[in-house]
């Protein structure tokens, strides 16, 4: 918003500037014409430059070829030396007690509304010392615009149609003011005149009371809010301020409405676990990554009580093994013995 102000601020400026440098300051004067003097009170700075151009293209850019009169009117031939192909444009002129009427096939005039130096070159060769108020569009002049833009009215006078009436009165006032000066600059003595003429009116209105006392500051800012006051003298009901926490050194926010909560409530986006695919909980916090983890550490511990499990059997299959060995060796050795023994007794029985 405070871009939008500035830049309308900027072009305010910049209109009010070239308003100024239109109504309040004199060109240069190429051609020394009446024609340019006279385009110059009428148009504006910028559009006065274009005619101007038009103007002096009159004197090395256009040359009669051939004349032609049919009826009231008189048809020329002109050879334009900046025109497209091979230049040759056709204007008609007719000039009666109160009427001058140009027209070229250039057609300038019908589209943008001004006029082309072919019809200036007719002008000037017919003594046409001003421009017809017909060829003048107002949107070209430097009195389509009062010079105050601003200007807003607080009318409380009867309806709408009386008030819009009052409205296109007051800027019929204003534009013929602003006409009033502009055309009477250079003469002082209509322009003191007309001055004086305008301060008999102010006093005339100020001595019949006319204009409206403004309104007390608090009333002007009532209507702009839209409160009314209240008829009664009872003092008025202060209530506490809800959602004031006084604890504390407090935080410097301002306190969001409910509706401002919900709208940024709304903005905010939903945290989604990249695990379960869930809202409202994010991997850190994730019961179902827990759980799973949670499973995993115990059956690494049933494989560590497994494997020690394996280590004592092994263990107790070797001592087995070492006992059976030591069994057999032992039976080995006592029964050879005995074998030999019961040999040499029975050995002996048989020598007796």
């Amino acid at each position: 918003m405070d871009h939008f102000d500035g830049a309308m601020d900027v072009q305010r400026f910049n209109h009010r500037k070239n308003d100024h440098i239109s109504r309040y300051t004199e060109p240069d004067d190429w051609s020394q014409t009446t024609l340019e003097k006279d385009a110059a009170k009428i148009y504006t700075r910028s559009i006065f430059f274009d005619q101007q151009l038009e103007i002096h293209g009159t004197i090395s850019e256009c040359l009669p070829m051939d004349t032609k009169v049919e009826g009231p009117r008189i048809r020329i031939l002109l050879k334009d030396f900046k025109a497209h192909g091979d230049g040759l444009l056709e204007v008609w002129f007719k000039n009666l007690e109160n009427d001058v009427t140009a027209e070229c096939s250039c057609l300038r005039f019908e589209q943008y509304g001004l006029l082309c130096k072919h019809i200036y070159f007719l002008f000037k060769m017919f003594g046409v010392k001003e421009i017809p108020n017909k060829y003048v569009t107002k949107r070209w002049t430097k009195d389509v615009v009062p010079n105050e833009l601003n200007v807003k009215y607080n009318l409380n006078i009867g309806g709408k149609d009386v008030q819009h009436k009052a409205k296109r009165i007051a800027r019929e006032i204003i534009h013929k003011g602003e006409y009033l000066v502009s055309n009477l600059i250079s003469d002082l003595d209509q322009l003191v005149l007309v001055r004086d003429q305008m301060m008999q009116l102010k006093e005339r209105v100020d001595q019949s009371r006319i204009t409206k006392q403004l309104d007390p500051k608090f009333d002007r800012f009532s209507k702009l809010i839209g409160y009314q006051q209240p008829v009664t003298n009872a003092p008025p009901d202060v209530r506490v301020p809800a959602g004031i926490r006084n604890k504390g050194r407090g935080s410097h926010r301002r306190i969001k409405s409910k509706k401002e909560q919900m709208i940024s409530r709304k903005g905010k986006r939903s945290r989604k676990c990249s695990v379960c695919n869930e809202k409202g909980h994010d991997i850190r916090t994730c019961g179902e990554l827990k759980a799973k983890q949670q499973g995993k550490q115990g059956k690494k511990k049933m494989k560590g009580v497994q494997i020690e499990n394996v280590g004592r059997d092994k263990d107790n299959e070797v001592k087995d093994d070492e006992e059976e060995d030591d069994f057999e060796d032992y039976s080995s050795d006592d029964g050879s013995e005995e074998e030999d023994q019961w040999e040499e007794v029975s050995e002996d029985d048989e020598d007796e």
